[in-house]
């Protein structure tokens, strides 16, 4: 859970704070569990919703303005550059998104909402949703292919 928490975090001790609010809110909400079977998605759950309301609270969406388009030809770059990134490594890039693209891309990539669910969610448009989306995944293309140098992170167990 604590991977789920850096994917929406600004940084470590914000992951960490995140991941700290969604144990509490498990231990003080268990007995509303119906279905045991269903522990790992409603944990999992609760950490994002977590991560949202705290992203909510401490930020505004933002409009990326400037990002130059990744051209097709570039693609095989971005392919070759992925086969060398390392899963700590596109945690780290994905930090590094402003806030409504990282949020937006969390919640359409790896959490598998629909554009209707994050617009209400985030109380956006479904345009707007669309367009941050396009604008992480833009700046993610650029940020791997730029990345020239590994990117170090220490991850505390």
């Amino acid at each position: 859970m604590f991977s789920v928490c850096l994917r929406y975090a600004q940084n470590k001790e914000e992951a960490e704070d995140i991941f700290q609010q969604g144990f509490y809110l498990i231990y003080k909400n268990i007995n509303q569990l119906k279905n045991v079977d269903a522990l790992s998605g409603w944990i999992k759950r609760i950490f994002v919703n977590v991560a949202l309301e705290n992203n909510r609270k401490t930020s505004y969406l933002k409009v990326i303005e400037g990002v130059d388009i990744v051209s097709h030809n570039s693609l095989t770059e971005v392919n070759e550059a992925l086969d060398h990134l390392a899963t700590e490594e596109l945690t780290a890039l994905i930090q590094q998104l402003p806030i409504g693209c990282r949020k937006v891309f969390n919640l359409y990539v790896v959490e598998g909402f629909s554009h209707q669910e994050i617009a209400e969610e985030m109380k956006i448009s479904i345009g707007t949703s669309k367009s941050q989306l396009h604008d992480a995944r833009t700046l993610l293309k650029q940020k791997i292919i730029n990345n020239s140098s590994p990117i170090r992170v220490k991850v505390n167990n």
